[in-house]
Formats: C-alpha cells, sequence, structure tokens
C-alpha cells in the first residue's frame, strides 16, 4: 500500500469562515475531494493530514512555511510516498520556487499529485517546462488578484470609506446605512467627543506646550487612569503621524488628497508641525503661526517655562549654533562680559568665545572672545540682502517653467523602463503559446529550447521591474525634493517678511533654516554658508536640468564680507 500525506492549504483566515462564498478554497472541501481521490485508487491508504490555515503560497517563501519544512522532513524519513493536494497551486504560487519544491520531492522519491490535474512528474524536459507554466499561471492569477486588490483599496480610500480594521483613537464606529454584498451592516467611522479631545490634547501638548512623547504618555496616564488603555510613546508617536487625524484616509502610500471634514480632529499646520517636531528636533517651546514661522509661546499653567540664565538674558544667543572659529573649526559659543564702568554700574557686553583658544595646548590661532555685535550686525546685513535678492528676482511665471521642464524629464525614465517590460510580457506570452505547441508536436523548436528561453526571458522580466521600481523611486524621491526645495523658497518669502519685527528666538530660528554655517576669524572675516541660494535654484531645475537637487541640501554658497 502506498502511503499518502494529504496537505490542505487557504491563503486568508476569512476563508475559514464557513459562511464565506470561496467554498473552491474551503479546507472541508479540499479534505474531502482528496479523500474521495484516495479512495478511488485501492492501493492507496491516507496516513497524515496537515493544514495550512492563512497562509498565502504567493507571498510567503517554501522555506519559511511550516507545512513545506515539515513535510520535507517527512519525506527524508520515508514517512509517506505520495503527496497529494487538492490543486497543484495549494503547494505555492511563485514561478521562481514552486517547480523547484516538486522537483525536490520526485528526486527524493516522492510522488506529487493533484486531484485536478493528476500526478506532477519532473523527470523530462516537457515534463518540467509544464510544470513551469502550470506555477506561472498560478503566479499571474495571485498577481491580478493583489492588483486588483489593492486598487479596490485605494479607491476606498480616495473615495473617503472606511477599510475596516482597527478603529483608530479618537473615532468610533457606527452604521450609517452601507450594506455589504451578503446583506452584511458595514460601519463606519464617527468623532467621538471625549476620545478626540485627548487627541487635540496630544498635539497641544506636543506643539504648543513643549511636551515629548514620554511626557505626553505619563501625564495622560496620570490624567486618564483607564487599565484598558496604557499610553506609551511608540503610541503616541503613530497617532501623531497618523493623518486620519486630518480626515485624511491612508492605504500604504495612498492619502486622501481632500480631507473629509467630519473626521477632522487637528488642523492641517498643526499636523504638519507636529510631523516636523519629529523629524527635524524642532525646540518644543515654538509654535507654528500661520503664516508658516516660528514663535515662542508660553506653556500651559502646570508647565512653566524655565527662568532664564544670565547668559540668556545678557550674554549673545542670536548666532549660537552657528558660528564657528575659522581657525580651529570650534563651535563659538554664546556668553558676556562684566565690567564696572566709571559710575560704579555693572556692565555687561554679550561675546562669542571659543574655548580652544583660552586652551594654549588646542593650538587655536585665533581669537578667544569676539564682539557679538559686530558680527551679528554684519550677519544680519547680509540677510536682508539675501531676502532682497529673492523677493526680486524670482517671479511665479519662471517658478512654473522650471517644474514644468523638470516633469518631462523625471517622466521620461519611468516611461522607458514601462515600455522595455510591456515588450518583455509580450514576448513571455508568445513563448508560452510556443511552448504549449512544442508539447503537442506542433512547433519546430525543440522543448528544452523554449525552456531556454522562457528562463532567460522571466530574468529579464525581473531586471525590467526591478529597473522601473527603481525609476518610480527616483521619480518619488524627485517629487519629494522639489516639493522641498519650492517649500523653501516660500518660506524665505514669508520669513523675509516678518524678519525685521521678529524676536530674538523667532529670528534664531528663521536663521537655522537658511544658514547652515557662519566662519569668523581674528580679523573679522565672516564666510555664511547658505543652505539655498538664488543661484542653487535655478542651477538645479535649468540650467543644467538635472534629476536631484542636492546642490541645496549642503551649504555650498559663501558670501564674504569684512
Amino acid at each position: 500500500m502506498k502511503r499518502v500525506l494529504c496537505l490542505y492549504r487557504v491563503s486568508t483566515k476569512k476563508q475559514l469562515d464557513p459562511s464565506s462564498d470561496k467554498t473552491k478554497a474551503d479546507i472541508p472541501l479540499q479534505r474531502k475531494a482528496c479523500k474521495e481521490f484516495i479512495d478511488a485508487h485501492q492501493d492507496w491508504v491516507l496516513c497524515k493530514e496537515m493544514y495550512e490555515r492563512g497562509v498565502s503560497g504567493y507571498k510567503v517563501s517554501a522555506d519559511k512555511r511550516d507545512a513545506i519544512v515539515d513535510i520535507r522532513a517527512e519525506a527524508l524519513k520515508k514517512s509517506f510516498d505520495i503527496l497529494l493536494v487538492f490543486l497543484s497551486d495549494r503547494l505555492g504560487r511563485r514561478e521562481d520556487e514552486t517547480p523547484f519544491v516538486v522537483e525536490w520531492f520526485v528526486r527524493n522519491g516522492i510522488e506529487v499529485w493533484s486531484v485536478n490535474e493528476g500526478q506532477l512528474k519532473a523527470e523530462s524536459h516537457e515534463e518540467k517546462l509544464l510544470n513551469y507554466i502550470r506555477f506561472w499561471q498560478a503566479n499571474g492569477e495571485s498577481l491580478k488578484t493583489s492588483i486588483r486588490v489593492s486598487e479596490r483599496h485605494k479607491q476606498m480610500v480616495e473615495d473617503g470609506i472606511w477599510r475596516g480594521g482597527v478603529c483608530p483613537y479618537g473615532y468610533r464606529l457606527v452604521f450609517k446605512g452601507r450594506i455589504g454584498k451578503k446583506n452584511r451592516q458595514l460601519l463606519d467611522l464617527e468623532v467621538d467627543p471625549e476620545k478626540s479631545a485627548i487627541v487635540q490634547e496630544i498635539f497641544r501638548l506636543l506643539c504648543l506646550c513643549g511636551y515629548g512623547t514620554y511626557r505626553i504618555a505619563n501625564h495622560l496616564n496620570a490624567k486618564y487612569s483607564d487599565p484598558e488603555k496604557i499610553w506609551t510613546p511608540r503610541t503616541i508617536i503613530a497617532m501623531l503621524r497618523n493623518p486620519i487625524y486630518t480626515g485624511r484616509m491612508r492605504f500604504k502610500d495612498t492619502v486622501t488628497s481632500t480631507p473629509l471634514e467630519e473626521l477632522r480632529i487637528v488642523s492641517d499646520e498643526m499636523f504638519e508641525f507636529a510631523e516636523r517636531i519629529l523629524k527635524e528636533h524642532i525646540p518644543k517651546k515654538y509654535a507654528l503661526t500661520k503664516r508658516g514661522n516660528f514663535k515662542e509661546v508660553s506653556r500651559s499653567a502646570d508647565a512653566p517655562l524655565p527662568a532664564k540664565t544670565k547668559t540668556q538674558v545678557y550674554g549673545a544667543s542670536l548666532l549660537s549654533g552657528l558660528l564657528y572659529c575659522a581657525h580651529c573649526d570650534h563651535r563659538l559659543v554664546g556668553t558676556y562680559h562684566t565690567k564696572i564702568n566709571a559710575r560704579g554700574e555693572r556692565v555687561y557686553r554679550p561675546v562669542y568665545r571659543c574655548y580652544n583658544g583660552a586652551v594654549q595646548a588646542k593650538n587655536c590661532s585665533g581669537q578667544r572672545t569676539y564682539s557679538a555685535a559686530r558680527i551679528e550686525d554684519a550677519v544680519l546685513a547680509t540677510v536682508h540682502q539675501y531676502f532682497s535678492t529673492f523677493s526680486e528676482t524670482i517671479d511665479e511665471v519662471w517658478k512654473e517653467q522650471a517644474k514644468a521642464q523638470l516633469q518631462r524629464k523625471r517622466g521620461l525614465d519611468v516611461r522607458n523602463a514601462q515600455a522595455e517590460l510591456t515588450k518583455l510580457q509580450q514576448r513571455q506570452n508568445k513563448l508560452k503559446e510556443e511552448a504549449i505547441k512544442a508539447l503537442t508536436g506542433e512547433s519546430v523548436y525543440a522543448p528544452e529550447m523554449i525552456q531556454e528561453l522562457l528562463v532567460s526571458n522571466t530574468e529579464a522580466m525581473n531586471k525590467a521591474e526591478a529597473e522601473l521600481q527603481s525609476a518610480e523611486k527616483d521619480r518619488a524621491e524627485l517629487d519629494a525634493k522639489l516639493k522641498e526645495l519650492v517649500r523653501q523658497y516660500e518660506s524665505i518669502h514669508d520669513w523675509a517678511e516678518v524678519f525685521d519685527a521678529a524676536g530674538v528666538d523667532e529670528k534664531k530660528m528663521i536663521l537655522s533654516r537658511i544658514i547652515g554655517k557662519i566662519t569668523v576669524n581674528r580679523n573679522y572675516d565672516i564666510t555664511i554658508y547658505f543652505f539655498l541660494t538664488l543661484d542653487d535654484f535655478k542651477h538645479a531645475l535649468v540650467e543644467e536640468g538635472r534629476d536631484n537637487v542636492e546642490a541645496c541640501e549642503e551649504p555650498v554658497r559663501k558670501r564674504h564680507f569684512a
């Protein structure tokens, strides 16, 4: 008697539901069909059954599927003679892997059978080619299903329809009249007044009160003692980055372009500023104004701002973090000098100090201290000239023309890669048709030759798909860089309008956005490295037509003055 091991698999947990209409893949049906097939063979006997519940044969590799690993181990022990499945795609749907799984079992003396397709052999070239075509078709079916499901989810997101899943904090699920295919009631999102107030508090604590995620979590756990809800920093970060709170739903990279105002909990400005705080570590005591600028705000009554030190009150601070010694490249520290004047009054003079110059062993040939007023006046004069240059020489018409030119260039690589992939796919279909003719004896080509061409063309298709993905990734990165470049340009215009009226702290934040570094030597020769200049903007978009804006990511322009 030949011992039979049966493998039953379904791809999703939904298929385990008896009420599911996908009866073709239900495990009970597979089990019944396999037992009837065994009974039809008098010399077969069922020795073992193995199940794979909710395991995709397309997404999961055979080496990571526990059932396949266990069956291979049983095969090496000679525990069974026949591996029986309902359909061949129960073994897997990967064209570059599953044919070799079948070949491995055959090579180890195990017969592989399918209830609907008969015995799967892998001895002759024709049989190997037939296996390849069989699993290539199964792979294509899974790929089409994946594309169809993803496209449906994207459409639901774009239409503002709740796709299901875990309800985001701040909302509740309610029935609003939607009915599913099986006459099921489908739930939709609705703002929960009590929970949404906590969501607003989280954003307020981060953007207006200067709290970090750990402090926010501790504050919520102490204020809202709920054993069923324990706040953690990871939870806070996930909420701060979830666009649903602006009324926009998300699926992978697809986000609803038009927000649903009935689902909005926080404003777009606050959400974007929270994202920038998490990415750029902006000091939390600064809030975002309506114009996109930074402004110092007071904290809540239970978290007052700390008292200022003497250095903060009397010392130099405008260029702290930006100013460096040109002799030793050491960062200069803002501080103050104290002296008693002729009237016996204590006078404080803001200065920038190089501590390397104060230590003889550091071998710094520069000064120990520099006049803050002298340096700051010179820097501010150049910054005014910088703002004036942008305001007078760039107009919206020129910017739109440059964006259109760059849009055409960055789409060219994607179109070329897509055309190459389409050509290879058409060739693959022709080879498949020729392979079927070879198996029936209607082709003038040998099956071995067609198999080699199929394998070669598959490798070329994989390479073309990788190139297409790379081109799409490059285009996405370029889009993001261009968006950031335009944002910098627009921010410079906004900052230029409010710079003179801004306070010291706000000026400091604006300077940190446009300047990467400032150096000064003992003769007060000052060099300013701007992140973005007018020449950089033109050079990145028009003159060379480059596909990147790297010049705007590092300080490459210098302005010298004494």
